[in-house]
């Protein structure tokens, strides 16, 4: 993984200006901090392609209507979203909508989730408790999970470069693994 990750620049990056739309949001109404909310918006990020993606490419499960918006609710998580915007009035297809399902999943059903995300210290652990706490994705890809958390912490602090996302001894030890470097 590089030593910073850049975020792409320029009015077509979706990804950025929802980061900058939705970080600030994140961080007032749930108490989090940048970096933890980056490292939510990252795991967003990868669930939705960056914020382009509303449904599911390739849904794993056959006959599935696979997931649905920024986290990709899938199966009863979907069906409750939908449930709660009709109830709401609201499109489950607008940003606004997705967001404030988000908020609700993470103070009821989801509220452990976001009680291990406030414990988290960095931006990589944060990101990989959001993957394993409220995510849990088939598939876990950290590594695009992390590039997302740093582009999402690099759009809250207004487009600079984001810090280094320091590898765990765990991401070596995998990297080590799957390369055969024992560096």
């Amino acid at each position: 993984m590089p030593a910073s990750i850049r975020p792409a620049r320029g009015p077509g990056d979706t990804f950025a200006a929802g980061c900058r739309s939705l970080g600030p949001r994140l961080m007032r109404d749930l108490g989090l901090t940048d970096v933890l909310a980056a490292g939510l918006l990252g795991n967003l990020g990868h669930e939705s392609g960056g914020f382009r993606k509303l449904q599911e490419v390739d849904p794993v499960a056959a006959g599935s209507r696979g997931g649905w918006g920024l986290a990709q609710w899938t199966g009863p998580r979907r069906v409750a979203m939908e449930a709660w915007c009709r109830a709401q009035a609201r499109d489950p297809a607008s940003l606004d909508a997705q967001y404030r399902y988000l908020c609700v999943e993470l103070r009821t059903t989801e509220a452990a989730a976001l009680a291990a995300l406030r414990q988290a210290p960095t931006l990589e652990a944060a990101t990989e408790s959001v993957c394993r706490h409220f995510e849990r994705p088939g598939v876990i890809a950290l590594a695009s999970r992390l590039t997302w958390a740093g582009r999402a912490l690099a759009s809250l602090r207004d487009g600079a470069d984001a810090p280094p996302i320091p590898e765990s001894r765990a991401g070596r030890v995998r990297r080590a693994h799957k390369t055969g470097d024992r560096s």
